[in-house]
């Protein structure tokens, strides 16, 4: 979540705190910066050097198991304060870009093993960082942004980043079809580099708050008996089993497509794009939805939105559906719906459900048990699938029940049950699930239909 600039932007809207956007733009150019860092291109460069698939899992499990320095950073948190501390550790992450920029460089001079080496220590360096200073920020938005329009903040900050998110890929097919080689990776970890400077700028901007007197206390943390807030423990349960299921998401899709159907790694690109380009006008639509309705209504919404999303990968891995242009609207429609509303929904449930003593603690905890799960679950999933490889089951004319499809029934299977953990979630002034679908499906369709006709709702 992140930034604006307070005299340029929009008018705020009513109870936002002054200078707010500057976290929304901050997002922005923070997502375009990290999104290239530690995202596709950084494991596109590796393959480049030649890297084994050994190297290439350590580039992609850093982020995650770098994350568990949250838990004793956490503490420096309260005694330096919340701007303080972010700023400092987002000043290191964008020198240590610049150092990441020059690589490519050099390659002209070193020989690619050496590159590889000193692009791992730059990463490591970089994620370090990044898991010391994140811990800072969930705070530091939870005590100035009011629990009433948290939904409508988080939204917008996430529909900022769903947009940089978009523009990159798109930017970044234009610049590798344009120029090749050790200049195209340059050019984009240099564009990163500029981009976190100009994130830099904005988040010196977002208003500072004190920290909490009673988050100052240098006692020990009670770990078990945060573990033990029945709310906390009730919510970080659910997200347990509910990115168990996302990580085996990200996992199956791209050796589908390249093995099943042997799409090149344009159209891969392009099918990504699709769901971030959903993304933008979800994130834009529910953030006032959330606030009015709660966050319980729009888990259960986005988890049904998942489960049918991974049914529809195992029709196309079974090549029962063929994945033509209408078929991947209609799956990347799904996969935004749910993936934008349950990381949504979530946060805000939160940023509510922890108590104000011990509150960066508390996010610093929740943060790390997601992060080894999002880093453990991909593994698991992979000796899943790779121990079922023999799995060649005939469906009718063409179709064929393989190893892939074995993997996106369990992911469902795993997706769904979550959705019996919402009920034990704590929110009291959350509308009923059962409410909110019959007002998304019955009433508000009957409501536009009756504007249409130009007479008035009869529900």
């Amino acid at each position: 979540m992140h930034p604006d600039n307070a005299e340029a932007a929009p008018a705020p809207i009513q109870g936002m705190p002054k200078g707010i956007w500057n976290a929304h733009i901050f997002q922005f150019f923070n997502t375009f910066s990290f999104s290239v860092v530690i995202g596709a291109h950084m494991i596109l460069y590796f393959k480049y050097l030649g890297a084994s698939a050994t190297v290439i899992g350590i580039v992609t499990a850093l982020p995650n198991i770098l994350n568990i320095l949250q838990i004793p950073a956490a503490s420096f948190v309260d005694r330096v304060g919340y701007r303080a501390f972010v700023l400092r550790g987002w000043t290191m992450r964008t020198f240590i870009i610049l150092g990441i920029t020059v690589v490519p460089l050099l390659s002209l001079r070193l020989d690619r093993a050496t590159c590889m080496m000193l692009m791992l220590f730059l990463l490591f360096a970089y994620n370090t960082s990044r898991g010391i200073s994140v811990c800072g920020f969930l705070p530091w938005m939870t005590h100035l942004v009011p629990e009433p329009i948290r939904g409508t903040f988080i939204s917008r900050d996430q529909g900022c980043g769903a947009v940089a998110g978009f523009l990159t890929l798109i930017g970044s097919a234009a610049l590798f079809k344009a120029v090749q080689g050790t200049s195209a990776y340059a050019i984009s970890f240099g564009a990163a580099f500029l981009a976190a400077a100009i994130s830099l700028s904005f988040l010196r901007r977002i208003p500072d708050v004190p920290v909490p007197p009673e988050s100052k206390s240098k006692e020990r943390v009670p770990w078990r008996e945060m573990l033990l807030y029945r709310p906390f423990l009730k919510l970080l349960i659910y997200n347990i089993v509910i990115n168990l299921a996302l990580a085996g998401g990200g996992v199956f899709w791209v050796p589908t497509l390249r093995d099943v159907y042997a799409w090149p790694t344009q159209n891969i690109l392009l099918l990504t794009s699709v769901a971030s380009f959903f993304s933008i006008s979800i994130f834009w639509s529910f953030g006032r939805i959330v606030d009015r309705v709660g966050s319980r209504p729009l888990l259960a919404f986005g988890g049904v939105c998942l489960v049918i999303h991974f049914l529809l990968w195992g029709a196309i891995s079974t090549r029962l559906l063929y994945p033509h242009i209408p078929a991947v609207i209609v799956l990347e429609l799904f996969a935004a719906c749910g993936g934008c509303l349950v990381n949504m929904a979530n946060t805000r449930l939160m940023m509510a459900s922890v108590p104000v003593m011990g509150r960066s603690h508390f996010f610093a905890f929740f943060s790390v048990v997601n992060s080894l799960i999002l880093g453990i679950g991909p593994i698991l999933w992979g000796i899943l699938v790779d121990s079922l490889d023999f799995l060649h089951l005939p469906l009718g004319q063409n179709g064929d029940l393989n190893h892939y499809t074995v993997g996106y029934l369990c992911i469902a299977l795993v997706t769904l049950a979550s959705l019996f953990f919402l009920k034990a979630l704590d929110e009291p002034r959350a509308m009923t699930t059962e409410a909110f679908f019959n007002e998304l499906f019955v009433a508000t369709p009957w409501r536009a239909i009756s504007r249409l006709i130009g007479r008035r709702p009869l529900i």
